[in-house]
This record gives C-alpha cells, sequence and structure tokens, in this order.
C-alpha cells in the first residue's frame, strides 16, 4: 500500500482561498477525511492523486484542520480563510524586496508567502518551509510585487492574503504550458524568430518545452485562488514572438483555467517595462510590439487586466527597482474588480 501523503501545501500558517471550493489533495492509498468549521469531506484513492473537496466559505481564522489519512491523524493550526495570489512568471517576479527602491518590511500575521519548487538553487525559501508568516525579518527576502500587493491588500481589506510563487528568472512562456499546447493552437515559430534564452546553456534546465509546467504549476493544481499576477515576456521579446505573444498567453490562461478548475480565473497581465536599446536611445523594437501585442490579452481572454509600468519604472534596467508604484497598480486593479 503506497502511503497517504499531503501536498505540502497543506500546513500549518496556510491560507485557504474563500467562496470558492477548498480542495485539499496529495498522493497515495486509502482513506481520507478533512474537517474543517464543523464542516467535512472524505476521498478514498487507489494509489494515485486524491482530492477531497469542502464547499466554500466566508473570510476568517485562524482556524484549526482535522485530517485523518488512514488513521494518521494531522492537526493544522493558525489557518485563515482569505484571497491566495499566484505570482507567476520571470525574473521580474523573482526580484526580491531587499533588491527594490523600498527594501525593508514589517511584522504582518495575516500575510503569508508559500515558495513552490525551484530548478534553480539559491532561493530563500523552498516548499518545506511551509506557508511563511511574514515579519519584518524574512520579508526582505520575499518577492517585492508579491509582498507590497500582499501588504496593500492585507491592510485594506482587513483579511488574510496568501502569495504562491510561481517563478523562474529567464524563463520563455513555453515552459509554462503542456508541450505541444502552441503547436495545437496554430502557432509556431522558427528558431531564428526567438530570443536566445531559448537556447542558452545557463538556462537549459528550465526552458524545454513544459518543463516549468510539469515541475511547478502541476504541483498546485487545483488549489483554489483569487487570480494570477503574470509578470513575463522579457524572454520572448523578439519581434517575431511578440507578434504572437498574445495568443501564446490566451492559451496559457486557457490552459491554466481549466487545470485549477475555474474557467473565470482572473489574470492581471503585467506590461513590460520600457526598455531602452543603449545604441538608438529607443525602446527595442521587440518590446515594443510586446506592449501592443499584451495589451490586446483582454480582447481574447475575459477577466483579464493590463497593468502598465513603463511609465512609473527605470526604463534602463531590465529589472526596475522602482516596484511600489507597480504593486498600488496592480492592487488597485484587484480591488477594482473584486478579485
Amino acid at each position: 500500500m503506497k502511503t497517504l501523503t499531503l501536498n505540502p501545501l497543506f500546513c500549518s500558517h496556510m491560507v485557504l482561498q474563500a467562496n470558492k471550493p477548498i480542495r485539499f489533495f496529495g498522493e497515495g492509498e486509502g482513506e481520507i477525511t478533512v474537517s474543517l468549521c464543523s464542516k467535512t469531506a472524505k476521498a478514498n484513492c487507489n494509489g494515485g492523486k486524491w482530492i477531497a473537496e469542502l464547499e466554500p466559505m466566508g473570510y476568517g481564522g485562524p482556524y484549526t484542520v482535522d485530517i485523518d489519512l488512514n488513521g494518521q491523524k494531522l492537526e493544522l493550526n493558525d489557518v485563515y480563510i482569505g484571497d491566495v495570489y499566484i505570482v507567476a512568471g520571470q525574473s521580474n517576479h523573482q526580484f526580491k524586496l531587499c533588491e527594490s527602491t523600498t527594501p525593508n518590511g514589517k511584522d504582518i500575521n495575516r500575510l503569508r508567502l508559500f515558495s513552490s519548487p525551484r530548478l534553480e538553487a539559491g532561493e530563500p525559501f523552498k516548499p518545506s518551509d511551509g506557508w511563511v508568516v511574514c515579519s519584518e525579518k524574512n520579508a526582505p527576502s520575499w518577492p517585492a510585487l508579491g509582498y507590497m500587493v500582499g501588504e496593500k491588500l492585507e491592510a485594506d481589506r482587513d483579511r488574510a492574503v496568501g502569495i504562491i510563487t510561481s517563478y523562474q528568472g529567464a524563463s520563455v512562456i513555453e515552459t509554462w504550458v503542456p508541450e505541444g499546447l502552441f503547436e495545437s493552437k496554430g502557432i509556431v515559430l522558427a528558431d531564428n524568430q526567438k530570443t536566445n534564452s531559448h537556447f542558452c546553456e545557463d538556462y537549459s534546465a528550465w526552458n524545454k518545452d513544459g518543463t516549468l509546467y510539469h515541475y511547478v504549476v502541476e504541483k498546485l493544481i487545483p488549489y483554489s485562488v483569487a487570480a494570477v499576477i503574470w509578470y513575463q515576456g522579457e524572454s520572448d521579446s523578439s519581434v517575431g514572438e511578440a507578434e504572437v505573444y498574445d495568443k501564446e498567453l490566451a492559451a496559457l490562461i486557457e490552459c491554466w483555467r481549466n487545470a485549477y478548475k475555474d474557467k473565470e480565473l482572473p489574470f492581471v497581465v503585467v506590461q513590460l517595462a520600457g526598455l531602452l536599446d543603449p545604441a538608438t536611445g529607443d525602446v527595442y523594437e521587440g518590446w515594443k510590439v510586446m506592449h501592443k501585442s499584451q495589451l490586446n490579452v483582454p480582447n481574447l481572454c475575459s477577466n483579464t487586466e493590463v497593468v502598465k509600468c513603463a511609465d512609473i519604472c527605470e526604463n534602463d534596467d531590465i529589472h526596475p527597482k522602482t516596484k511600489a508604484p507597480l504593486a498600488l497598480r496592480i492592487a488597485n486593479v484587484l480591488v477594482k474588480n473584486n478579485w
């Protein structure tokens, strides 16, 4: 018999999404019972992946969750029902608070961070750390935008906020979807139309088609979340790639929505900053095309909104250090749309 296990997402200090199905899941063989706030869900698994689903609940906490895995009793404490956001994409989401122009954080008990598995070494947090409660000491190591957006929402909405990381620096969009997805949508590019990120040996561990979808995204499915904050595209910024990026991102959004069992899962798309080409003093041509492509995504997908940052971030650095005004814009979009 394969031992029953819980996905690492489910541990003390976690934040569960309010007003959407609450799904606990893991792997193994046997019977599972999950109890929260006098509500109970059961599941039976024959050795694959199991899911025990509780009906949606309102905001609140802290609560205790009782779990029985074939007679093994687990008690998860300090659990909140709040709003959970996935910060997904590449290095501008990976960019840490301590690297920004506003490097210091503070103690925020109802703001928590869960870090997805990484193929690249060096991240300060890992899945085995569970849900990290935000403190003045650990906040500088948080993703800057994740911390800043979470801080704003926790204070303004007066409820718990969970941030889940799903990012990798220098990652191309093809790695974030199952192999062959874009080809099935008629999106095919020759190698000479792509940026060097696709072929660079330093990035080869994660930039094969489907790699990060399987290594990161699938491990989070189907955890209910309020929205995805998507900040990616620097590694797909050739003119040829940028011309089809809107269709690629629309395909990714559809794919993730199906995987998360949430057909209207909101996406906030961060438009790339305006990186200048030193040779011309103008924004790189691929980035100009990318800006237009990203702006078109809401025309292809409902429940999406684009946030501009070129006018409030540095234009001489692929990793703008000024993140606070952008975080405020993202938070305002989430509040405006009740996401």
